[in-house]
This record gives C-alpha cells, sequence and structure tokens, in this order.
C-alpha cells in the first residue's frame, strides 16, 4: 500500500521557505501528482515515500516556490531574440551600433529591414539618441527600426520614414510624437504610438519564428526561476504560438494573458470586443494558459519621459507626458469589459495617468460594484499617498515594476527629481496599508533574474549605486513573497500558486545560496540550481 499511494518525489534536509502566511521553514516536501503532498521535517515526510519514490537530498540547500513574474513580454523577448541587440554594458557607444547596424546591412541584402532594440541614450558615452542620417550612413540601402529597451520609443533612418510616409509635414498621431529639428524635419525618433507609424510597415514575425524564440525565452526564465508569468502584451500570433508550444509538449512556465486591447496584428482589432462577445471572462484557460486581463495601455515612459504627470519631466519631450490611449476610450475599455467579467490591466508610471486609471476603474465599480474584482494597475511608479489611498478603497492591485530601480533607476532618478522619486514604487508604504502588490523587471525592458530584482526591492539602490526612496525599503523576505504568493494573488491563483503547502501546484526553484543569512548583494549572484514545475524537472544547473 505505501508503495501505491507513495509521493513521486521527495525533497529532504534541506531549507524550505514555504512562504505559507506564517513564513514558515522546514526541512523537507514531498510532491505526488503534480502538487504537494506534504510539507515538515525529513523524518515525517520519508513516511510518505514508497519504493518508487524518488529521494532527492538538498544537503542544506535553500528552496522557494517558484518565481511568479507578474508582468513580462515574452513575445517582444522572444522577437529580439534575432535583432541587432544595442544593451549595455556589450554596446558602449553609437559606433558600436552603427557598426552593428552596417553589419546586419551587408549580410541581409539591400532593401531587407534591419531590426534591433534595447537602446537606452543615457547609456551611451554620447548620452545622446542617433539621428537619422547617421544611420542613413551605416545603412544606406536598408531601412532600419531601432527599439528603445523601454519599447516606448524608435529610432529610424530617413528609408524607413519614407516607407510610413512620415515627412515635415506629417502630423503627430494621438498619443505619441515626432521629433522634429529647428527646421521641422523628422529627426529619426518616434515616441510612443508614432513607433506603430514604422512597425506598421514592417513584416510580422510568423508563429513559427515566435516559437523558435519563445522557447529560447522559455529557458532563460527557466533558468531564472520563473514558474509562472504574466504576459502583458498577449496578441493573436503570440497566443497561437503559445498553444502550439503546448500541444509539442513544451511546459516550462504558466502563463497568464493579458490580452491586448488593439494588438498590432491585425491592425485594430479590438479584442475586447470579440472576447466579450463571444463571453469570454477573466480565469478561461487552464493551469498552463489562460485569460488573466485586458492590457490597456495608458501613459507613456518614465525613463523616457512620456509618463503622463502634473509637473514637467526632465526627460524626453520634458512635459507632462502623453496618454497613449485617449482617457475616454481607456473608459469605455474598463466599463465593458468590467461589466462582461474581464479584469483590466492598465499601464500607468506617472501620477497622472495612475488617476486617471483609477478613475476609469472607479467609475466601472459605481457603475455595477463588484467584490474583489482586482483590477490591476502595471508598472505602478510615482505612486504618491494620494492615490496609494485610491489603490486601497478600490481594491485594486498594482503590478509594482520595483525592478526598474536597479536597471532604469539611473534614468527614472533623473526624470522625476528627487522630490517625486521619494514615491517611486512605494512597496513599504503599500505594505503597510494593505496594498498586494506583485513585482517585476517588465523583462525584456530590464533584462535579470527576480534576484536582482529582489536587490532592488531591499537595497532601493539603482546600476550605480544611487540610492531612491529608502523609506520604502522592505526586507528580504517580503521581497520573496512579492515574487512568490503576492503575484499568485494578483492573478487570482493564491489557492493554487506562490507557496509550497499541501495541494498547491509543485512549483519550486532550488538556489544556491541561503539568502536569508547573507548581504544583499549575494541576491546580485544567486543562482538557480533546480526548477520544478509541476513536480517535474524544466531546469538543471
Amino acid at each position: 500500500m505505501k508503495e501505491l499511494f507513495g509521493a513521486d518525489r521527495v525533497l529532504i534536509n534541506g531549507k524550505i521557505i514555504t512562504m505559507d502566511q506564517a513564513d514558515s521553514i522546514v526541512e523537507s516536501a514531498a510532491i505526488k501528482d503534480g502538487k504537494f503532498l506534504a510539507v515538515g521535517s525529513t523524518s515525517e515526510i520519508m513516511e510518505s515515500a514508497g519504493d518508487r519514490t524518488e529521494i532527492i537530498d538538498l544537503k542544506h540547500q535553500t528552496v522557494l516556490p517558484g518565481i511568479i513574474d507578474s508582468h513580462t513580454h515574452p513575445s517582444l523577448a522572444a522577437s529580439l531574440v534575432t535583432e541587432i541587440n544595442c544593451r549595455q554594458p556589450a554596446v558602449q557607444c553609437i559606433g558600436d551600433i552603427l557598426r552593428m547596424v552596417r553589419e546586419r546591412a551587408d549580410e541581409l541584402g539591400p532593401g531587407i529591414w534591419v531590426r534591433g532594440g534595447n537602446f537606452n541614450d543615457s547609456k551611451l558615452s554620447e548620452k545622446r539618441h542617433i539621428t537619422r542620417w547617421e544611420l542613413d550612413q551605416a545603412a544606406p540601402h536598408n531601412p532600419v527600426f531601432i527599439l528603445s529597451d523601454t519599447g516606448h520609443q524608435c529610432l529610424v533612418n530617413s528609408r524607413a520614414l519614407e516607407l510610413a510616409d512620415i515627412d515635415r509635414h506629417s502630423p503627430d498621431p494621438p498619443g505619441g510624437q515626432i521629433d522634429r529639428d529647428q527646421n521641422d524635419e523628422p529627426t529619426g525618433l518616434l515616441y510612443e504610438t508614432a513607433t506603430a507609424l514604422a512597425t506598421r510597415v514592417i513584416p510580422p514575425y510568423t508563429v513559427e519564428e515566435l516559437k523558435e524564440g519563445f522557447k529560447l525565452v522559455l529557458d532563460q526564465f527557466s533558468e531564472w526561476g520563473i514558474t509562472s508569468t504574466h504576459d502583458a502584451s498577449g496578441y493573436n500570433l503570440a497566443i497561437r504560438a503559445y498553444q502550439q508550444l503546448l500541444k509539442e509538449g513544451v511546459k516550462k512556465v504558466r502563463v497568464n494573458l493579458m490580452v491586448s486591447a488593439f494588438p498590432r496584428e491585425p491592425e485594430g482589432a479590438n479584442l475586447n470586443e470579440a472576447m466579450t462577445n463571444l463571453g469570454i471572462e477573466s480565469g478561461f484557460g487552464n493551469d498552463w494558459l489562460k485569460v488573466m486581463t485586458l492590457k490597456i495601455m495608458g501613459d507613456g515612459s518614465g525613463a523616457g519621459g512620456t509618463a503622463g504627470v502634473y509637473e514637467p519631466q526632465n526627460r524626453g519631450p520634458k512635459g507632462l507626458g502623453i496618454m497613449m490611449t485617449d482617457p475616454e476610450i481607456i473608459e469605455q475599455l474598463v466599463v465593458k469589459a468590467h461589466q462582461a467579467g474581464l479584469r483590466c490591466s492598465i499601464h500607468s508610471i506617472g501620477d497622472r495617468g495612475i488617476d486617471l486609471a483609477l478613475d476609469c476603474i472607479e467609475n466601472a465599480q459605481k457603475m455595477k460594484p463588484i467584490p474583489d474584482m482586482r483590477h490591476r494597475l502595471e508598472h505602478n511608479s510615482c505612486c504618491t499617498p494620494k492615490q496609494l489611498e485610491r489603490i486601497k478603497e478600490l481594491g485594486v492591485t498594482p503590478s509594482s515594476s520595483i525592478g526598474y530601480m536597479y536597471g532604469l533607476g539611473d534614468q527614472y532618478f533623473e526624470n522625476f527629481g528627487p522630490e517625486r522619486s521619494r514615491w517611486l514604487h512605494p512597496h513599504r508604504t503599500m505594505q503597510a496599508m494593505g496594498i498586494i502588490a506583485g513585482g517585476n523587471n517588465d523583462c525584456p525592458i530590464t533584462f535579470y533574474s527576480p534576484f536582482v530584482q529582489m536587490y532592488a526591492a531591499v537595497t532601493r539602490k539603482t546600476q550605480s549605486g544611487i540610492e531612491i526612496g529608502p523609506e520604502e525599503a522592505i526586507s528580504l523576505m517580503e521581497a520573496i513573497r512579492l515574487y512568490t504568493w503576492n503575484g499568485a494573488y494578483l492573478s487570482k491563483d493564491e489557492d493554487r500558486l506562490g507557496s509550497i503547502e499541501p495541494g498547491k501546484l509543485a512549483d519550486l526553484i532550488v538556489i544556491d545560496r541561503d539568502i536569508l543569512s547573507l548581504p544583499p548583494e549575494e541576491l546580485l549572484e544567486t543562482k538557480v540550481l533546480m526548477t520544478l514545475v509541476d513536480g517535474k524537472t524544466v531546469y538543471q544547473r
């Protein structure tokens, strides 16, 4: 009978941080049929082992629940795999990027789009954007498109502007801006929705190309210990790619979809209308792929200076920001989705952008009160006490991009200034108020492991060492909760995921050091030794 009812796997002699409500730490855990069967001491757990049970001796290594990253863009990361990577520190100056553009153009031949991503003007030695004319010299016979690391601006050359039908007489599109020189000539820098003027003429990736990119992205997530993620740009081709990979047996990361209200393909398609007409509510799907929310773009970028704010910014256009979607349209989308049982995720960076999003959620709730709806604010960056009070009152769940603090914190600090930066990602205050927030670094906007993000939450330090809003620092155990139980709460999965407890899905990671007893700097070097999803090993170092 012991053989028939024994656990599939037991992990013994470890330091298992369960992240249950008591923050219990135990030695061992048993897994059966993809779920946690029991947790406790090694002697207790060994009682659940049968003759065929696999026994894993942890040898005092530390175990955490699987990481839940509450805001990523796997489809963007998948497409960038094949493109020119302009990310620092490998790229130091404009010359480095121009050399790569020239080499790629020579490789592709005339007329083919040269694509790149991850550039950041503030991290280049010249501290400026590349101009269209410089790109023309590097690739005179190819259209060039390079997306910024934030995804909120791009650089194009003259051939790309010509194909996009952009010239000195072109008006700025709603929710976007075309950068111009003193003679009103476009410089090649496009902000927010103006980037779509270029992307709409670029041949889209195929489902097969996305699938190949996804495989690499999912491998990276498994190496980082990410077992569940919330895809913040779900659109038709990406959703098809996910489904096909699952049919092919690629089961490494659970995906909750924020379905884009206005995806690229087909241009202008309104998936809100389609989903509500089909009767799809949040939660439609399965343990591996399901609809979580409707994703709506609100304001712009904090690092790029286009966030919606009440006082002028210090980067980019240096104004009060750009609303990528008209507030009236946001309200229409939120109301329709809310009434149809679809939760909403609204991109909200600046204080004004956050208020506009909360206005829409409040109006929807007034029209049809729905308890525990858990509408979401994505990023929730510059969030003052005024906005926090409203978030608490409305039961909104922020997916806080605290991971920005390390990779983009220097740009955020420059853009918002010292006074407003005090309220960037205010986790200590949110916790004190009982606001449950998740954590993320908006991958691939910034690109590093969740442990680097936890370092940012605990130390509030940027990559250059600047300390921003130290009053909002939280403990390491609290930071771990951001990326485990809290992440599950944001997708309404806290009864299934986020902690190592009997009955929950058996997602966990084994790491290479005891982070609870080491200084925070150790988080920057922490590596995952093994990742289990559904009780099965999907990564092992």
